[in-house]
């Protein structure tokens, strides 16, 4: 790989953030996942896949950590970094290595389409200090819920592009070589704010008891569970990133539900038919506009959840 114009620092942190997950899984929007957050979508990933396996990736794939270190490095150098550095040759003022480097993440952490967003714009004016104030706030959420772990990379991403301030636990690598990048690598486990917002799910779950997020013995029991519930989870008993982003999902699932069907409740509540009438003249009209319109939500939820609904009625039947 030739010498990237970004902060070598850019790999162990994005690969800090992103974390270690060597069996496919489902990320909290149903895609297929695995590795430092590689999905089929990146050409670079993709066409390293099937050069090596001859066909698409599917559930129960694994891969090793040997490569999951190489492809991280060449995702950003090949997939993540060329459009960003791109783009800043149009700046008004240099950009430092640094901000490119938090540049870089944003886009592996949201795409390209990062780059129209109003952060970038003002980066390129120049004015770095409103460009880092807008970062820290941006693409903060996952299914329109904020997650503490991104509101972290974003402040984090915001501190290295104004100032060059990184966490204490990154290291940099003598070169995006894999051996540099492996010893630059701190072995990886979940910041303490997933890790809470994970076992705050569990509770509401019902597969933690409140009052125990402190009794390892408890959690250790929860999590795995949660895990023997989902055959693409491994059941360690460790909550990490497969795990929480599946815990994510399901709290989803049980969230959209409940509100596409009470708003549906209350479309069609007793008198709701005579109060349209009287209003407009067409109550039955909205009355039943208001069931269809809930009906053909609950369908796409539980063709898009349809993983998860599969795996509680296996549950159930199991029960019975």
């Amino acid at each position: 790989m030739t010498a990237p114009l970004y902060d070598l620092r850019l790999i162990p942190w994005t690969g800090g953030n992103e974390g270690l997950v060597l069996r496919w899984y489902k990320d909290p929007t149903g895609t297929g996942t695995i590795g430092y957050g590689f999905t089929w979508g990146s050409r670079v990933f993709r066409e390293w896949w099937l050069a090596k396996y001859g066909r698409k990736m599917r559930p129960g794939d694994t891969i090793a950590k040997s490569d999951a270190l190489y492809l991280l490095g060449k995702l950003i150098e090949e997939d993540y970094a060329p459009p960003v550095i791109a783009r800043l040759k149009s700046s008004v003022a240099p950009v430092t290595p640094h901000a490119a480097a938090a540049s870089v993440d944003m886009t592996y952490n949201c795409g390209a389409g990062a780059l129209k967003w109003s952060w970038f714009k003002l980066l390129l004016a120049g004015k770095i200090r409103e460009a880092a104030a807008r970062y820290q706030v941006t693409a903060r959420t996952s299914k329109g819920r904020r997650l503490p772990g991104l509101v972290r990379r974003r402040k984090e991403g915001a501190a290295i592009l104004q100032y060059n301030r990184w966490p204490g636990w990154v290291v940099t690598p003598k070169s995006s070589d894999v051996k540099h990048v492996e010893k630059a690598m701190p072995p990886w486990r979940l910041g303490t704010d997933d890790y809470t917002q994970g076992l705050i799910w569990l509770e509401k779950l019902k597969f933690l008891k409140p009052g125990h997020r402190g009794d390892k013995h408890a959690i250790r029991n929860a999590v795995m569970a949660f895990q023997a519930g989902h055959p693409n989870l491994t059941n360690d008993g460790i909550l990490g990133r497969a795990t929480l982003d599946q815990i994510q999902r399901v709290i989803d699932l049980k969230t959209k539900t409940a509100v596409t069907t009470a708003a549906g409740s209350t479309g069609t509540g007793a008198g709701a038919a005579d109060v349209n009438a009287a209003a407009t003249g067409y109550g039955d009209w909205l009355l039943w506009g208001s069931l269809a319109a809930t009906v053909l939500v609950l369908g796409y939820f539980a063709w898009t959840y349809r993983d998860e609904i599969k795996l509680a009625l296996n549950t159930i039947g199991r029960k019975l």
